[in-house]
């Protein structure tokens, strides 16, 4: 194999924007594989090629990680000439069923996509054509339409002819950053790493905000985080951290009355400084890994309540009807679940209460609050937040 070939999603929806959504999608292979590769990256209609190159299988695992790219074939190019697509054919399907320990039983197929019109040949008659030889070539094997083993796809295009017999799943989704900034609650559990990635795939790119409760919790808690940050950061090229100190205004409602309130209030405190953060940093949404009813702070009533001190920015909760296993199987699929289960306690069960509200009000909420100087807390953590960058 010589060259990788690339496959957008959803570039038949984008119509007059379809150029904007290409550059930007070439924009982030470069960047994603460039520490890589100094092979060119090809944007032609329909298709992205990386290549010449030797390092075709380690470029397949980086290209996987691309927003925006729904599968991967690591290819093989040759001059678009019957003899030479049918000399690549035979030893493309050699290698394979050498692979797999022969030919005996194996079930292929053939399928041709000819985009370049000028080929003489139609695409099923070439198919027909191309099995025929490779048939011949390989004793033994079977040819089956529906179940094949072995698919050799051929596309025959205006830059050459491109052979296959792989192609490996990418997340599709729209490319980072087409949608613009956003800024991702990042908690170190489970479902808040998922629902920055589900919206990576809607095309926005992450800033993470964590609210550390050093010296309350041990340094353990903010080293997980960064773990899911950087894991997360693979995905898009980079990320940044922002680390807001929150044990202040943990301690400053810790004695308030109303303690079954205590974790609405956090999470409201936690929504003033993130969107702060975020409207400073150029960002158009605040995300959280919210599902509704999973815990107290989760009931409709509780996300009214937090909702409440929202002043611009949309808040996206993209796990909110989701059950816990299915989030569970995602966080499993990108790579953060093992380090999302590592045993080290975040901000929101310091001074927990026994018993927390599950149907709170904005008002009350809005009232207990009264006690305190909340500009000052806002605007204290906020001043005090160090941004990480990778």
């Amino acid at each position: 194999m010589n060259v990788l070939i690339l496959r957008p999603g959803e570039l038949a929806t984008k119509g007059k924007n379809r150029p904007s959504f290409e550059r930007r999608l070439l924009d982030n292979l470069r960047a994603q594989l460039r520490p890589h590769t100094d092979a060119p990256i090809e944007r032609t209609w329909g298709r992205f090629y990386v290549g010449p190159t030797e390092d075709v299988e380690r470029l397949t695992r980086h290209a996987q990680r691309v927003f925006g790219i729904v599968n991967v074939s690591p290819a093989l190019r040759v001059d678009a000439a019957d003899t030479e697509i049918k000399r690549a054919a035979v030893g493309l399907v050699q290698r394979a069923v050498t692979a797999r320990g022969g030919a005996d039983g194996v079930r292929f197929r053939v399928t041709v996509k000819r985009a370049d019109k000028d080929f003489p040949i139609s695409s099923m008659d070439y198919q027909r054509e191309l099995g025929a030889e490779v048939f011949t070539a390989v004793p033994g094997l079977r040819v089956d339409l529906e179940n094949a083993d072995i698919d050799l796809g051929v596309e025959i295009r205006r830059e050459g002819a491109f052979l296959y017999v792989e192609k490996f799943k990418a997340p599709g989704g729209l490319p980072v950053g087409y949608e613009g900034r956003a800024v991702s609650l990042l908690s170190g559990g489970i479902d808040s790493p998922v629902a920055s990635w589900l919206l990576m795939r809607r095309g926005c790119r992450i800033d993470f905000v964590h609210f550390d409760s050093r010296p309350y919790t041990g340094p353990g808690s903010l080293d997980k985080v960064r773990t899911l940050a950087a894991t997360l950061g693979r995905w898009q090229a980079g990320h940044r951290l922002f680390v807001v100190p929150f044990a202040e205004c943990q301690l400053a409602l810790k004695d308030l009355q109303r303690p079954g309130y205590r974790t609405v209030l956090y999470r409201r405190f936690m929504l003033r400084m993130a969107e702060r953060i975020a409207m400073d940093n150029g960002a158009g949404a605040l995300v959280t890994g919210d599902s509704l009813g999973q815990v107290a702070s989760q009931t409709l009533a509780n996300l009214r309540v937090v909702d409440a001190v929202g002043k611009e920015l949309p808040i996206l909760r993209p796990l909110v009807g989701q059950d816990k296993q299915d989030v569970v199987a995602l966080a499993r699929q990108i790579g953060t679940y093992d380090i999302s289960i590592r045993p080290f306690e975040d901000c929101c069960t310091l001074f927990a209460p026994d018993h927390p509200v599950t149907r709170g009000k904005p008002g009350l909420a809005a009232e207990i609050e009264e006690q305190l100087d909340v500009e000052g807390l806002v605007a204290d953590a906020v001043a005090r937040t160090e941004m990480e960058r990778s």
